[in-house]
């Protein structure tokens, strides 16, 4: 055997392990594992750890994926051989997961949970179930990360023989957050708790077989709306329901905490991340899509990118006066940027000339900032910062916003409105919490027309779980969403086609 010493937030710890143990098969065991958007298939090169000691030698592959970072490796190429060490980040989530929630009339006693597990962040909170009062709250990455950045990446590792790991990590995960705010609030035992999140999420919680969501006609093991099988610390849990394969609960609980139908007049609902859920009510009809937007606005996409987290460069701007401005959370330097930095930073680069309309860099631009060459391609460095936007992530960009925004202007031409008819435009969402309404209407993430409608709404899964948590008749209204919604189908709609193509385009410089 090798003896592993893993040192995460100055702490180190041993693990044994067999010679030839891929270090992420390692790090995964000892819930220490880095980012793995990839799901470990040696892709991405964001599996960076520092380590030494008795481990198998660098490839080709991997020294180019490094590209020269000396002292680091990729958790997914090296092998453990013999005693070694390695340096793993905390990757917290330090951005509170903020939702708007209409006021409910709680009609329970005791104490419960309610938690959105999302594709990157799970979010938990702690209610006080006879008073409607959040105790306390629990936000981290989603530890099912090392398994692929998106679900379709997931239900392949799942496939392969990880299922159970991945269900055992999601009820772990909730288990340990649950525990950390019952802990801050002095509270010994929950009596009952609501667990939501996207149709993938949900089958892993319970344990049930994916495969269906990821290959036609997308058929669910089923759509929930039911109690789970799996207690959470001894407490029933209530899985909200779920429209079809990529409609999920998660969506359902944003619909019901916007309010969107219980408004006479014409409401659109987008949660931007991973996947692109947008909702349109109009009258007695309720119209949701889902979109392929890609990992880009979770930071995963991205050749610099990274989670909400301590350090991000969450926004970029041009002032009055000129030059380049910049956001970082948590202050100091920038370590890296977010899905909201990315859609300021396209729309600066497009003003200041850094890219054209159809998103090519120029490699001779000279205003501010500095053109650079990353992996044989160009990037633009941003002023003040080490963190650089290649052309690559200028396409990542590209891609997920024009999904986004083909998305909601088919869902406008089904219902046979514009825009411009569009009272209310709810952005829900981690990634909506930090963008700039202006830089991405600009570059065109939906309809500049939509402006006036927006509305921040934060995390609307949470509060739609928490509203279910509180109040029986919430969570009924979940269900009469389920049974009212029409899941449109875009992979065969000539319109979405059209849209998506025309909304490659960055549109003019201001």
């Amino acid at each position: 055997m090798a003896a592993l010493t893993i040192w995460k937030d100055g702490e180190p710890s041993s693990l044994e392990v067999d010679p030839g143990t891929l270090l992420s098969d390692a790090l995964i065991a000892a819930g220490a594992a880095p980012d793995m958007p990839c799901g470990g298939n040696g892709k991405c090169g964001k599996c960076r750890v520092r380590a030494r000691g008795a481990l198998s030698p660098q490839d080709g592959a991997e020294r180019a994926l490094l590209g020269g970072a000396g002292g680091m490796r990729l958790a997914c190429f090296a092998r453990v051989l013999g005693d070694a060490e390695v340096w793993c980040g905390d990757g917290g989530v330090e951005a509170l997961s903020w939702a708007e929630m209409p006021s409910v009339s709680p009609d329970g006693s005791g104490y419960g949970i309610a938690a959105d597990v999302g594709t990157t962040t799970v979010a938990v909170r702690l209610y006080d179930l006879a008073t409607g009062a959040a105790l306390a709250e629990a936000l981290e990455g989603n530890r099912q990360a090392p398994f692929g950045a998106d679900v379709i990446t997931r239900i392949g590792r799942a496939e392969s023989g990880d299922a159970a790991a991945l269900t055992a990590s999601v009820r772990g995960q909730l288990a340990q957050m649950a525990q950390k705010c019952m802990a801050q609030a002095g509270v010994a035992s929950i009596s009952r708790a609501v667990v939501t999140g996207n149709t993938t999420m949900l089958h892993f919680y319970e344990g049930l077989d994916a495969s269906g969501i990821a290959r036609a006609p997308f058929t669910p093991a089923s759509r929930f709306g039911c109690e789970s099988r799996a207690p959470l610390l001894g407490a029933p849990v209530w899985l909200p329901p779920c429209v079809g394969a990529y409609i999920g609960a998660d969506t359902v609980c944003a619909i019901l905490a916007s309010g969107m139908t219980e408004r006479p007049e014409l409401s659109l609902l987008a949660d931007i991340g991973t996947n692109g859920e947008v909702a349109l009510r109009r009258g007695e009809r309720l119209l949701c899509c889902s979109t392929a937007a890609g990992p880009a606005f979770e930071g995963a996409g991205l050749s610099m990118g990274m989670r909400a987290a301590r350090g991000a460069l969450t926004g970029v701007s041009v002032p009055p006066e000129g030059g380049v401005r910049i956001s970082v959370l948590g202050g100091g330097d920038a370590a890296g940027i977010c899905g909201s930095g990315a859609i300021d930073a396209a729309r600066v680069m497009r003003a200041l000339g850094v890219m054209d309309e159809s998103g090519r860099i120029d490699p001779d631009y000279a205003g501010p900032g500095e053109i650079l060459e990353l992996d044989g391609q160009p990037a633009w460095r941003v002023p003040g910062t080490e963190v650089c936007v290649t052309q690559k992530d200028v396409r990542q960009i590209q891609l997920a916003k024009s999904a986004v925004c083909a998305g909601i202007r088919t869902l406008l031409l089904t219902a046979d409105c514009a825009a411009e008819d569009v009272k209310t435009f709810d952005v829900a969402g981690g990634f909506g919490r930090f963008m700039d309404a202006r830089s991405a209407a600009r570059i065109g993430l939906f309809p500049e027309a939509l402006l006036p409608a927006v509305r921040v709404v934060g995390n609307g899964a949470l509060a739609g779980a928490s509203m279910a948590l509180l109040s029986r008749a919430c969570a009924r209204r979940a269900e009469e969403i389920r049974d009212t919604a029409e899941e449109l189908e875009l992979s065969g709609s000539a319109a979405f086609m059209d849209f998506y193509v025309d909304g490659m385009f960055f549109g003019e410089d201001e």
